[in-house]
């Protein structure tokens, strides 16, 4: 599982965005003002001359090491979630070295700001040994701390580490308990897991098929490929509702694009192309094609309202 979790995507766009906002404020201010002009006589005077008009001020965009060192400046000042970030910096390797003790390190400092999404990071890196040893009770302790403090990543965990009695005594309704919570916090691999869990009546539930579909749609709205997977399944085989292959093959295009990496999947689409006309296999491409388009431009309209709100001067 990736260190980065959906949970602090609106944190960290909204921390991103105000310090873009800061850097184009401090590049207007860095330049000089010019004096104000005087007062403008009625009539030129005769050995007046044409002046030319004043140089328009360019904008320039920060390249990614100068963002870099702003996230550092901001982390060594004692910002939160620029230690979370710069320390994902360390973990992802995509500008600087992988040093995954750093990135440990700085997601320490972070949760022991009190940031839940710090705390989660912390866990996994206990739970996969990254920075440091393995450490189920660390990890377990730090899911915990997490969730106290709202974070639906480190609840999911909780749940998982309940289900499979890692650190803890296996207890199936506490695991329920902490996916549901994780899933009402609209987290997608939450949502996804509810999903299964009523589709096949897991864990002393009911099944609800019904319910099942609603979740999976859910996190198939955020992006989750495996949901996507799920929902094309569902219309495959007729679960709870009709069999509809043009539907099932949209959703396994679908899980596709969004990252689905199963070995299984390229089978399942060939599958179903086989049993389809041409021009359902291009109904169900096209489909996938408007419905991604709508998921692009609902995050296009999220980033804007991210913007302007990180654009709003402070009350």
């Amino acid at each position: 599982m990736s260190l980065i979790k959906t949970a602090k995507y609106a944190l960290i766009i909204t921390f991103l965005m105000g310090l873009a906002v800061w850097v184009s404020t401090s590049q207007t201010q860095a330049q000089p003002k010019p004096a104000a002009p005087a007062a403008a006589p009625a009539t030129p005077p005769a050995n007046a001359t044409a002046q030319p008009a004043p140089a328009q001020t360019e904008t320039r965009q920060i390249t990614p090491q100068e963002f870099l060192a702003l996230v550092q400046k901001e982390a060594e000042a004692g910002n939160p979630q620029a230690m979370l970030e710069y320390g994902s910096y360390f973990e992802r390797a995509d500008i600087i070295s992988r040093n995954y003790g750093t990135a440990l390190s700085w997601y320490k400092k972070a949760a022991a700001k009190g940031l839940p999404e710090a705390h989660f990071k912390v866990g996994v890196c206990y739970e996969i040994g990254a920075g440091t040893k393995p450490d189920l009770k660390e990890a377990f302790n730090s899911y915990q701390k997490g969730s106290n403090l709202g974070s639906a990543d480190a609840t999911f965990k909780l749940g998982q580490f309940y289900l499979q009695g890692l650190s803890v005594t296996a207890d199936a309704q506490k695991a329920f308990q902490m996916i549901e919570k994780a899933a009402n916090a609209k987290y997608p691999p939450a949502l996804d897991e509810l999903g299964v869990i009523y589709i096949f009546g897991q864990m002393e539930k009911k099944k609800d098929e019904k319910k099942a579909f609603d979740l999976f749609n859910q996190a198939a709205d955020a992006g989750y490929a495996k949901s996507m997977r799920n929902l094309a399944v569902i219309y495959r085989d007729g679960l709870g509702r009709p069999v509809n292959e043009v539907q099932a093959l949209k959703w396994f295009l679908l899980a596709r694009t969004y990252g689905d990496q199963n070995p299984a999947l390229q089978t399942a689409i060939i599958g179903i192309r086989d049993k389809l006309k041409p021009e359902q296999v291009t109904t169900a491409e096209k489909d996938a094609t408007e419905w991604r388009n709508n998921q692009v431009k609902k995050a296009q309209a999220a980033l804007e309202a991210a913007r302007a709100q990180a654009n709003q001067p402070k009350k």
